[in-house]
């Protein structure tokens, strides 16, 4: 089993515990290192006499440790983890000690009393492992007031509609006249939205306003954003008219979010065996966005988790790139259910970097997206696996994926220090890429190269 230091850090969501056992993660502060394929262990050097015995049971992972805190990981272990991913040859040990044996012991025996039947197990987790389509069909629709008071609505389709005005004064003017106006020209109107409890709306309007002179094309993506942005707005305003999916995905569009609890309490479960595929982190002012991809392997399922990060705070839930879980997910309502929230019964089943989704040719793709968008117009990532493709750079550094198979070159959406790298990780030889394609371009997040996994998570 091969951990990375990227899934080290994606493990320990506690940013103190983090911090101090990278500082712990030095070959001086160690002694009597040694390693199976399912165990890890050390000692490490403390203030007192005696050395902390650390060990890991890296089949989920599991830490023991005598020091006296009470955090798992404790500091000691995430050191002890961090220091086999950056230097495994320093573990020379096959042996367990006696310790760490007698622990493995109690772990084993408390597992197996915990072991349900394996025929029934199996035939519920079967029954519930069921596509998209059928996982939804028979939910009840949750309605509009059971997310906003009738008051609120009222008060933003007001908002919404001098939105609306304010929009067709725009177009009607000219995307000229934008280059003359000054930031606060949209921020003025955003602020607006605000106060008419809009948010959603709101932050749309703060980022039309960063395209401007981004790139030779801003103008054509300016408006065909403006235009995304009219039609959301008067869907909204149509509200009761909608399918009950799509006004679920109007109103988080706006501003108003479900809470994880009511997903996990209102909509179905899909059991399966996740892989982590993809993560990508990122900073939006003083928050840390994580967006998380998983892929089912009897479900060929993408699900998304979407976390955040306040002040440093550690992400809610341990998801490890390339790592497997066995557990069920529920699904926001969606008219394109993507979006997920992991329930309690989520069990770690190791680091799987031999595995990877389901390929598909670019053409198909492209016509599930087409397929994805008609259902849900303002959908923005979605996610592709592509199998035997080909990272080209020319000779102005424009990226691009290569798939010989279909003689098709896909545009890729990433800086010219990631598409070196992924060039010379490929060496001109074929990859499977995982990513997220906006209907412009190709985002890659990982990439497999037999037998291992080259890259697992990236930040935007």
């Amino acid at each position: 089993m091969i951990w990375t230091e990227e899934q080290v850090r994606a493990l320990v969501t506690d940013t103190g515990t983090l911090k101090r056992g990278l500082d712990l993660a030095m070959p001086p502060k160690w002694s009597n290192l040694g390693r199976t394929d399912t165990t890890a262990w050390g000692e490490c050097a403390g203030s007192g006499s005696k050395p902390y015995q650390v060990g890991i049971d890296l089949t989920e992972p599991a830490f023991k440790c005598s020091c006296p805190s009470r955090v798992f990981p404790c500091k000691h272990g995430a050191g002890l983890l961090l220091l086999m991913a950056r230097q495994a040859e320093l573990f020379t040990g096959t042996t367990p000690p006696p310790w760490l044996a007698e622990w493995l012991d109690k772990r084993q025996q408390t597992q197996s009393k915990k072991a349900t039947p394996a025929p029934a197990a199996k035939a519920t987790a079967t029954e519930t492992a069921a596509p998209s389509s059928t996982a939804t069909a028979d939910v009840a629709e949750p309605e509009v007031a059971g997310l906003v008071s009738e008051a609120r609505l009222q008060r933003m389709q007001r908002g919404a509609a001098e939105l609306l005005m304010w929009l067709q004064d725009l177009i009607s003017a000219g995307l000229a006249q934008t280059e003359n106006q000054p930031r606060t020209f949209w921020e003025n109107q955003a602020a607006r939205l605000v106060d008419d409890q809009l948010p959603g709306l709101a932050a749309v309007l703060r980022e039309l306003a960063t395209l401007r002179y981004a790139g030779l094309d801003w103008p054509e993506r300016l408006l065909a954003r403006l235009g995304e942005l009219y039609l959301l707005v008067r869907a909204f305003l149509r509200l009761a008219q909608l399918p009950p999916e799509l006004q679920q995905d109007v109103l988080q569009l706006v501003g108003i979010n479900i809470k994880k609890e009511d997903v996990l309490a209102q909509q179905p479960t899909v059991a399966d065996t996740w892989l982590v595929v993809g993560q990508v982190t990122k900073e939006e002012e003083r928050l840390l966005v994580r967006r998380t991809w998983l892929w089912g392997q009897a479900t060929n399922r993408y699900a998304l988790v979407l976390e955040y990060s306040f002040g440093g705070q550690a992400f809610a839930t341990a998801l490890v790139p390339v790592g497997q879980y066995v557990g069920s997910l529920a699904f926001y309502p969606s008219a394109c259910p993507l979006r997920a929230v992991p329930t309690g019964s989520w069990t770690f089943n190791g680091i799987r970097p031999q595995i990877k989704p389901a390929s598909s040719s670019v053409a198909d793709f492209l016509d599930a997206y087409a397929a994805a968008l008609g259902q849900l117009p303002w959908l923005r990532e979605w996610p592709v696996t592509l199998h035997e493709v080909v990272p080209q750079l020319s000779p102005n550094e424009q990226a691009t994926l290569y798939r010989p198979a279909e003689q098709l070159q896909l545009p890729l959406r990433c800086d010219a220090e990631q598409a070196w790298q992924l060039l010379a990780i490929s060496g001109g030889h074929p990859l499977t890429v995982f990513g997220e394609w906006n209907g412009h371009a190709f985002f890659p997040i990982m990439h497999w190269t037999a037998p291992v996994v080259a890259t697992t998570a990236v930040s935007a």
